[in-house]
């Protein structure tokens, strides 16, 4: 965490699943200079990976026409399939994780060091098989509205997925904060709830607050908690 000998607080989001509404929120990112890691399944796309959200159509993005716009932010395992890791065999768990770091460093040309959990499941058994990986972190979708540092970053804890209530509260309370230890505002989600609920303007309105502060520190989730 080299950010820490300049900054006491870091600023960061994390969204799944490689969606074409990454596009529109990768440029909200962009033009508040906010950071961003994009948790993949490479093994799905726009011809078999569709569904509907609340009315909605989602759609897989074909990742290998989107390597530049995921430039600058960061890309982090999400498994091959997104299937849920508690319900599948030793042999498809490594398929699902080996293939998918194999297919992001193939495209995107580094070997990815981060994951989320697809569905948010995980148990001790699967935490110690990460490390062979090369993960050293990885995301659940067990909020603790809270920025202290973690200990297990194999079962990191978000403060806050976009939607929750108390987002703005939390964006408040951490502007305010002038802590004398590391403090991160790590901000959960799928781009297509945006879509879904109709609520752009909510991340809109989140970036604007946070961005532009001497005293934060905007990076990938790789780039905050290693």
């Amino acid at each position: 965490m080299g950010w820490t000998e300049q900054y006491k607080k870091a600023v960061t989001f994390s969204y799944d699943d490689g969606v074409a509404q990454d596009l529109r929120l990768l440029e909200i990112f962009n033009r508040y200079g906010m950071k961003a890691t994009f948790n993949l399944n490479t093994g799905l796309n726009a011809e078999n990976g569709s569904w509907v959200y609340m009315g909605k159509e989602v759609k897989r993005l074909n990742l290998a026409e989107h390597i530049k716009t995921y430039e600058g932010h960061e890309i982090a395992v999400h498994t091959r399939t997104h299937p849920n890791l508690l319900e599948v065999d030793d042999v498809t768990f490594d398929r699902e994780i080996r293939e998918d770091a194999e297919e992001i460093e193939r495209l995107f040309g580094r070997k990815p060091v981060g994951m989320a959990y697809p569905y948010g499941t995980y148990s001790d058994e699967i935490i110690a098989k990460l490390p062979a990986y090369g993960i050293q972190y990885s995301r659940s979708v067990w909020q603790n509205h809270d920025f202290a540092l973690q200990d297990n970053l194999l079962a990191f804890r978000p403060t806050c997925h976009h939607d929750d209530e108390a987002l703005f509260d939390l964006a408040e309370r951490f502007l305010a904060m002038e802590p004398d230890t590391p403090q991160i505002f790590y901000i959960w989600g799928h781009a297509y709830e945006f879509d879904g609920k109709e609520n752009w303007d909510r991340i809109e309105k989140l970036c604007q607050k946070l961005a532009g502060r001497n005293d934060i520190f905007y990076g990938t989730n790789a780039e905050v908690l290693l």
